[in-house]
């Protein structure tokens, strides 16, 4: 019996009816990722703002004053307090009243004024590891500045601060603006799509057998990959839709770039949701209940996003955890989405990317099949 087309399209058909049957799961569908998208871009702010600062003042002098208030004018940060005594800044930071405590020493004018370096000890809160990092670099661009601007030093800023040396010229390309967003959102995309994908594709054959449907089918002139394929071809519909709606909320609500071209990112999510659904598929091969089902695709969710790249960079793990990753479509796809939203590149430069990701995809779902097929025989 050879593979048949109109066959696929009737089941396919068949589920469509079955999907959209129930009126609430539209907005489940097709709301709900984009409401994801927002509130979880929202979240992941990684920019720091607001920083509590504390400045122990001793040297009381103009520049020390001219410190402080160019510290307070940052956005980044909000001078709680100034004193002249170190314990009370101490106590501020047990208490969470401070982050952050610049120490500005008795004679930091005078080192100033004659280009001497000037030790300046500053105390960070490291219960937050990331923003008291970020914070530190901050001061930093603070103190150049003053730095720079009292000695007329032009580019050689920090000179007086922490003796005389070169000062590189930076630029920073594909986010000049260090838009902590412009990482993130992009990865919640990916996230938002592989869940939907993945949960619609397990539950496609379990829902069968929980209600009895599956032996009827079987007995049927369908074969068992025109039942699959015609069950995820709905789910690759709706997965193109949930696509462009939260892609369109990236650039809209968060002014994300989109600098690549549109229809080359729409064929690599192609590829993407053909990984995805395998691993749907997959997951509901070896379950009997959709709530089976549902264990099973978190199971294999979350060790992808942990290893995919989206929170933490791939070459910080070690070399164990970064070949499992290999292993996984979001590893792939995430960086084919940050490289199309943010350089601009497209099949051109990512082909390598988008091959591994297409052999990924076309095994998973094969073998997903072929276990479905040993299954019902």
């Amino acid at each position: 019996m050879i593979f048949s087309l109109r066959r696929m399209r009737a089941v396919a058909r068949k589920e469509f009816r079955h999907l959209f049957r129930d009126p609430r799961m539209r907005p489940v569908i097709f709301v709900a990722p984009v409401i994801q998208l927002v509130v979880l871009g929202i979240a992941a702010n990684m920019d720091v703002l607001g920083v509590d600062v504390v400045v122990v003042d001793r040297d009381q002098s103009a520049v020390s004053r001219e410190i402080v208030q160019r510290i307070d004018a940052n956005t980044a940060f909000e001078v709680w307090g100034v004193t002249t005594d170190e314990a009370v800044a101490e106590r501020a930071l047990d208490r969470g009243q401070a982050e952050l405590v610049v120490v500005l020493p008795e004679g930091t004018a005078r080192g100033l004024a004659r280009n001497e370096p000037v030790d300046l000890p500053v105390w960070v809160d490291g219960t937050d590891t990331n923003r008291g990092m970020l914070a530190q670099g901050y001061l930093q661009n603070v103190l150049d500045a003053v730095s720079s601007e009292r000695l007329d030093l032009g580019g050689q800023a920090m000179s007086a601060l922490v003796g005389g040396r070169p000062e590189p010229r930076v630029r920073v390309l594909y986010n000049p603006a260090l838009q902590s967003r412009w990482f993130m959102v992009p990865g919640i995309l990916v996230l938002v799509l592989a869940v939907i994908t993945m949960l619609l594709s397990a539950l496609a054959v379990v829902k069968e057998k929980e209600q009895g449907t599956i032996e009827q089918l079987s007995v049927t002139p369908i074969r068992p990959a025109e039942l699959l394929l015609g069950k995820l071809a709905p789910f690759l519909i709706v997965g193109v839709i949930v696509a462009v709606l939260v892609t369109v909320a990236a650039v809209l609500a968060f002014g994300v770039p989109l600098l690549g071209n549109p229809l080359e990112l729409l064929g690599m999510i192609l590829l993407f949701i053909l990984s995805t659904m395998g691993l749907g598929l997959l997951a509901s091969t070896v379950s009997q209940t959709q709530q089976q089902a549902l264990l099973s695709a978190v199971l294999i969710l979350l060790p992808s996003m942990l290893l995919g790249g989206v929170f933490y960079p791939i070459s910080n793990m070690p070399m164990w955890a970064q070949r499992l990753a290999d292993l996984t479509p979001i590893r792939w796809f995430i960086a084919m989405v940050r490289a199309v939203f943010l350089k601009g590149v497209g099949f051109e430069t990512l082909w390598r990317e988008a091959l591994i990701l297409g052999a990924i995809g076309v095994l998973v779902l094969a073998f997903a099949i072929f276990r479905f097929r040993k299954r019902s025989a």
